[in-house]
């Protein structure tokens, strides 16, 4: 470990180090209010009612304090730790109370009964994020190997069968695949105009005169039907998102056995689209043949090309392909999904919006001739009104919504991925210097293309200004708080969430250089992670502000601050979970503490090995240091070990 002794004489924190701690206070006090009062005197949340029977909305529960770990892990109270654990279990045993159609709670054995993996990879962010808070937990580690071996070949629940390399169904979980009958959302109150309709129906070979016609209530029944003959059965893209799961059993063992599951369920899904022509196929029967419910299409599966569309097929290749990389250390995974996001490029209309600058609208639907003219704003249409088709593709609209483009860049740290961002670019409505208190969805996105212009220099306010904005949405939560007297005007799956006052997204940017993970299952990738050298905890120091002012294929540059009044160690670790290496590093007010054979810039004496997996800065109250270090990505296996582990007898 590489060790730095600020020296600079203390001067006027920078406005964004002062508003960082503000923040991480303020948040950590808000959600010591919201458990008060939106949770029951053990932390138990008020949804699902005593009466309730139905399979979904326990992500959405989970989802509302998912992210305070996170925040504990990057800096923030160890109250919001505590709170987190509390609520959780309180959580498992209302869902494990709470009755489904099938004869079996809702959550069974901690995990839940048979869902898909949009929901469940949301659900499962908070067991991703217990790692980073957490890995000497012994309730953490076993929750990680028990919800991994669900999937493995010898698990009673029949979820993974090894020789064909397929998830047996496209819903799945601690009761297996088997309960994924459609007809249980008649007991969801949307009813048939749910999930489906609203994305537009797939199929264009049903005995109606137009697909939309099963929106009509009279002919949920045959929905249903439909759905159960073509989606409840094999396998779907969206499954890759078990591969995190199988990552963070890695994490937290280093069972090769985990590893091997990612690479080969992987394998099986790039073979999968080798064979149809290099685009991933959206359903798979359990004998691995494609098609095998859908008359041989490879298009019309569940969250498929002809239903969610892009939007939700990306989410597996992208997550799959990082944690790949993350385990493996080899970034031609990335191809896959790279190869994807070419494909509907290749497939795109660019649209001029002024006399300079053009859009490309890249199509994010596939399927059949037939009717298209249901309701889908924002997207290219005929004359006539309806939804342009173009050999099969539809949808055409700009990548604005997705991050798959910035994590592959973020990823490979390539020129051509960095450019494809710019092709990409909406020029029509979204300003990359611009941040938008308005902005705020269940997953914080928004603001990933202002941060990159950012690192590209074009946007030095960013770090206040998404401060500010994230300022603004912890106060507008408080103001929500005031104005229902401290309890809940509905209570629904979704209350916990859309109070929650606790944001992550600008901290993770701003203190570990990383972009908001893929929010539907997606893991924590960063440049560095910050730990609390005396207190022998994860996060910044009370006090202490960290600025990642600089990503490039090289390496970073960044800023720490101390706020406070005490002099206080930050350990500065190369990667989220210890997988780059520190290589030359240049110090602004600073000096070398103990001599490791290297000189401030790196260069190595007598011909020793110069790089470290992490740096110790000292920082005296007031004081500041900027570090520009060269990192070498992907080299070493990565754990949720802290950086003292090692030293333990």
């Amino acid at each position: 470990m590489r060790e730095f002794e600020a020296t600079a004489e203390p001067t006027q924190p920078p406005t964004w180090a002062h508003k960082q701690r503000v923040l991480f206070d303020l948040m950590a006090d808000a959600v010591d209010r919201f458990v008060d009062d939106y949770t029951g005197p053990d932390g138990e949340p008020f949804w699902p009612p005593a009466d309730h029977v139905g399979v979904d909305g326990f992500d959405d529960v989970v989802e509302g304090f998912s992210n305070w770990p996170l925040l504990y892990a990057m800096g923030g109270e160890e109250s919001l730790l505590d709170h987190a654990r509390r609520v959780y279990e309180a959580a498992l045993e209302r869902g494990a109370a709470t009755e489904t159609p099938f004869g079996h709670p809702m959550v069974v054995d901690g995990f839940e009964q048979c869902r898909d993996w949009f929901h469940l990879g949301e659900g499962n962010l908070y067991t991703y994020n217990m790692g980073l808070a957490a890995p000497d937990d012994e309730a953490v580690v076993d929750r990680a190997t028990k919800f991994a071996e669900l999937y493995t070949a010898n698990s009673e629940t029949g979820n993974y069968d090894a020789d064909e390399r397929v998830v047996r169904g496209p819903m799945n979980g601690s009761m297996g695949p088997e309960f994924c009958d459609f007809s249980a959302y008649e007991h969801h109150p949307y009813g048939a105009d749910y999930r489906w309709a609203r994305h537009g129906l797939p199929w264009r070979d049903l005995e109606f005169d137009e697909a939309a016609d099963l929106l009509d209530p009279a002919n949920e029944e045959r929905l249903f039907e439909v759905l159960n003959e073509r989606c409840a059965k094999g396998d779907i893209p969206l499954n890759l998102n078990i591969t995190s799961l199988m990552t963070n059993a890695y994490l937290h063992t280093g069972e090769e056995r985990y590893r091997e599951w990612v690479t080969d369920y992987l394998g099986a899904w790039r073979e999968r689209t080798a064979e149809n022509g290099g685009i991933i196929p959206d359903n798979v029967g359990r004998s691995g043949e494609i098609g095998e419910y859908t008359d041989g299409s490879w298009y019309g599966g569940y969250y498929g090309w002809s239903w969610g569309g892009w939007h939700y097929v990306g989410i597996g290749p992208t997550v799959a392909a990082e944690n790949a990389v993350l385990l493996e250390g080899d970034r031609e995974y990335l191809d896959f999904p790279r190869s994807q996001l070419d494909v509907l490029i290749e497939n795109g209309i660019e649209v001029a919006e002024d006399d300079v600058h053009s859009t490309l609208y890249i199509p994010h639907k596939y399927g059949g001739e037939g009717d298209y003219h249901y309701d889908a704003s924002g997207v290219l249409t005929e004359d006539d009104g309806e939804v342009l088709w173009r050999d099969g593709w539809y949808e055409f609209q700009p990548h604005t919504d997705d991050p798959y483009a910035v994590h592959l860049w973020y990823m490979s740290m390539r020129d051509e991925d960095r450019d494809r961002i710019r092709r990409l670019r909406d020029w029509g409505t979204q300003d990359w210097r611009r941040v938008d208190p308005r902005a705020k969805t269940k997953h914080g996105d928004g603001h990933e293309y202002a941060w990159l212009a950012y690192l590209d220099g074009e946007f030095p306010d960013y770090p206040d200004r998404i401060l500010d904005a994230t300022r603004e949405h912890v106060d507008e939560r408080l103001r929500l708080f005031d104005a229902e007297g401290n309890e809940p005007t509905t209570v629904d799956e979704d209350y916990l969430r859309d109070r929650n006052p606790a944001f992550h997204k600008a901290l993770l940017q701003l203190t570990m250089g990383a972009p908001q993970p893929v929010y539907y299952g997606g893991l924590v990738m960063a440049q560095v992670r910050h730990f609390d050298a005396r207190r022998e905890r994860p996060g910044l120091p009370p006090g202490v502000a960290a600025l990642v002012e600089s990503v490039t294929s090289d390496g970073l540059e960044l800023t720490l601050v101390n706020t406070g009044a005490r002099r206080e160690e930050v350990v500065v670790q190369a990667g989220a979970y210890g997988e780059h290496r520190f290589t030359a590093v240049e110090t602004d007010g600073a000096e070398r503490g103990v001599d490791d054979g290297a000189d401030d810039s790196g260069s190595a004496s007598d011909g020793e090995d110069n790089s470290a997996d992490a740096l110790r800065a000292r920082l005296p109250a007031g004081s500041r240091m900027s570090i520009r270090a060269g990192l070498d990505r992907f080299v070493d296996d990565p754990s949720y070990d802290h950086p003292w582990s090692e030293t333990e007898p």
